[in-house]
């Protein structure tokens, strides 16, 4: 019998990268992929699933609001993930509950999945909602008040053969091409298919800048900037490469400097 499994969390490809790792898994029906609180409260009422990976920090409804909102005092089994280790505390280790951090990996979620089965199969009595949200009340008000930070950046990189977990500061630029976008960092460059709109969505932040409708670049390795006909201009970065400023995007871009000399 499969175990059905339904997966909340608010960046997209850290669900798609659990997605991947789950489906290589046997046993296991994704019955739905949530994006925030409220799909994954309704998705869980839907489709009544075995067990709930759920991120504790999204806006809105973090996991624990959450399991609040799930009507009915029987819950799934819950995985939490959290990309913050003062959150995986000895309260989670309870026996309807358990916590994998972020980054993730195929070593953590197998083990994970393997203590959930144990469960399933023994057919344990999964812990009512009023008894889960006593034991998790001492971490709830912490969570909240850290919502204003921002998650710890790391881009997935799910390739053919491997997943890499890519620390941005390391990234000289991005460009898309096709249905791919390649990644170009410390002189690799990382494939992956995927637009450029959704890796600038989770490298949010200071660092990138759009310079080109197919070209995002980190500005700390930006040395030269050196002016072209027509309005266009060009971006030399830390390994002499040099990147197209388009019209389009060079007032952006010198608007940026302007404020920043």
């Amino acid at each position: 019998m499969n175990i059905r499994v339904i997966l909340a969390d608010d960046e997209q490809l850290a669900l798609n990268l659990l997605s991947a790792i789950l489906s290589d898994i046997d046993g296991i029906e994704i019955v739905a992929q949530c994006t925030n609180g409220h799909q994954a409260v309704e998705a869980v009422m839907q489709y009544n699933p075995d067990l709930l990976f759920l991120d504790i920090q999204m806006p809105e409804m973090n996991g624990f609001d959450v399991i609040a909102a799930i009507q009915g005092d029987i819950l799934p089994l819950v995985i939490f993930t959290t990309a913050y280790a003062e959150y995986a505390v000895n309260a989670f280790k309870i026996q309807a509950v358990d916590y994998v951090l972020k980054p993730l990996t195929e070593e953590n979620i197998a083990e994970s999945i393997a203590r959930a089965k144990t469960l399933l199969n023994a057919k344990q009595v999964i812990r009512t909602k009023p008894e889960l949200l006593e034991i998790l009340q001492d971490v709830s008000e912490k969570v909240k008040s850290n919502m204003a930070g921002q998650k710890p950046a790391t881009l997935i990189v799910k390739e053919i053969d491997r997943i890499a977990l890519l620390d941005p500061d390391n990234i000289d630029w991005v460009e898309a091409a096709g249905d791919y976008v390649c990644i170009h960092i410390m002189g690799e460059t990382r494939i992956m298919r995927t637009t450029l709109k959704a890796v600038e969505a989770q490298l949010k932040g200071p660092s990138f800048q759009r310079i080109h409708r197919s070209t995002l670049v980190n500005m700390s390795k930006v040395q030269e900037i050196i002016s072209a006909p027509k309005g266009e201009a060009f971006v030399v970065i830390a390994d002499q490469n040099r990147l197209k400023v388009s019209r389009s995007y060079g007032a952006a871009l010198r608007d940026r400097l302007s404020k920043n000399i």
